[in-house]
């Protein structure tokens, strides 16, 4: 018994020394929250604050003139490459028993859809008849819409004018009228078109093929429509009041660019393409980013004095960009982080002044007034002050530098 029992206290002793050391080797190496219970660890990882860091990518690259996005855009449209989705135009027939069948069909996917339906449009032209419409357009409208229907021998009383909502749906409610194809491309890119749409999609003899390009294009449609469909509930005596689409949904990417549908976008309103130049202040409502073209053309218009005063205020700007941190100066791609570079009204004043440019605070105000009006001088209170307010143009550095050294050149 004693020999055991001393064993078992060796042992333990062993165990407890063994257990000790473990500890103190740790704490040496800092990794004694290794051996905590892990509600302990999780705990003392929750309370720690997360850091997260500030420099953030987008700020960090600096943003392209409208002038050079579209010099960009026209350098890689010479040498991108696109890939084709092989496409089996059997699916046509398939297409085309859907419709038959009382259903209207929605294509998504990436990818211009135009080229398909319009070759789909031609495939069933011998079946009725056929109607594009290019939503995507900007100025297609909804009477467009029924100006290219009314076309349709039967549906136009008179050549004076286009024919109504009502007496489209009227007319291709009965029952001998003849079966009109609705291809409509981009059909999201306009709500209201696509409101006018749901009016016919229910007729009998009105058939639908539709695209959609947006990710968020099915908010459009409300879970009663896209439930319904075409039946013997639709009453030719109340046609515009049966409202639905009847979709069936198919996959359509081709991974084609959308080169007809884009062709009327603009390209200045792309984000990151341009500085953005949006209200910096409630008394300068400006819009649109300032270029340099644009401030060209203004100081052209404007007087001698007028030039002066802004190469003043551009020198002082510059002077204090070049004073600021590297860092600081990267990061000012907005105008309203270029008020750390602006100079305050006081100083402007007093430089006007000296150089006899402005003697007065009218004649100075008068001055500013056409900058401030065109978006080329912007000011906001200094933060920290009472009323002091801070004048700056907002351009960035380089830009800036190009557009004194033109005024320099004139």
């Amino acid at each position: 018994m004693d020999s055991d029992e001393g064993s078992e206290l060796y042992a333990s002793d062993v165990e407890h020394n063994y257990t000790t050391n473990i500890f103190k080797e740790s704490e040496s190496d800092g990794l004694i929250d290794s051996y905590k219970p892990s509600f302990d660890a999780y705990f003392t990882h929750a309370s720690s604050r997360t850091r997260t860091s500030t420099n953030v990518f987008s700020q960090r690259v600096v943003p392209l003139s409208p002038e050079e996005h579209n010099a960009a855009l026209a350098r890689a449209s010479a040498h991108v490459y696109t890939p084709q989705v092989p496409f089996d135009t059997s699916s046509f027939k398939r297409w085309a028993r859907e419709l038959d069948e009382g259903f209207n069909i929605l294509f998504y996917g990436l990818g211009s859809k135009r080229g398909i339906l319009n070759d789909f449009a031609k495939h069933v032209s011998r079946r009725g008849h056929v109607v594009v419409v290019n939503a995507f357009h900007p100025s297609v409208t909804v009477r467009d819409m029924l100006a290219s229907i009314a076309r349709v021998p039967g549906v136009q009383y008179t050549s004076t004018s286009a024919p109504t909502q009502e007496r489209v749906a009227e007319h291709f409610a009965s029952s001998d009228s003849p079966h009109l194809f609705l291809i409509v491309h981009s059909i999201d890119r306009s709500p209201k078109l696509a409101r006018t749409v749901s009016s016919f999609a229910l007729s009998p003899n009105i058939h639908i093929a539709a695209s959609i390009d947006r990710l968020n294009a099915p908010l459009l449609f409300s879970a009663s429509q896209l439930a319904a469909r075409k039946g013997s509930f639709f009453s030719s005596d109340r046609a515009t009041k049966n409202v639905g689409y009847g979709w069936l949904w198919h996959d359509l990417t081709t991974l084609a660019p959308y080169t007809s549908e884009l062709a009327f976008a603009d390209r200045t309103s792309i984000s990151g393409a341009s500085s953005s130049r949006a209200r910096v202040d409630m008394t300068n409502p400006v819009s649109g980013p300032l270029t340099e073209t644009a401030a060209i053309h203004v100081l052209a218009a404007v007087t001698a004095k007028a030039k002066k005063l802004f190469s003043l205020l551009a020198a002082k700007q510059l002077e204090n960009a070049d004073s600021s941190d590297v860092l600081e100066v990267n990061l000012a791609h907005s105008p309203h982080d270029q008020q750390h570079f602006g100079l305050t009204y006081d100083a402007l004043f007093t430089l006007a002044r000296d150089a006899f440019v402005a003697t007065n605070d009218t004649a100075l105000r008068a001055l500013l007034g056409e900058f401030r009006d065109h978006g080329l001088v912007v000011s906001a209170a200094q933060p920290g002050t009472s009323g002091s307010e801070v004048l700056w143009i907002p351009l960035r550095k380089e830009r800036l530098s190009k557009l004194v050294g033109n005024l320099d050149g004139d």
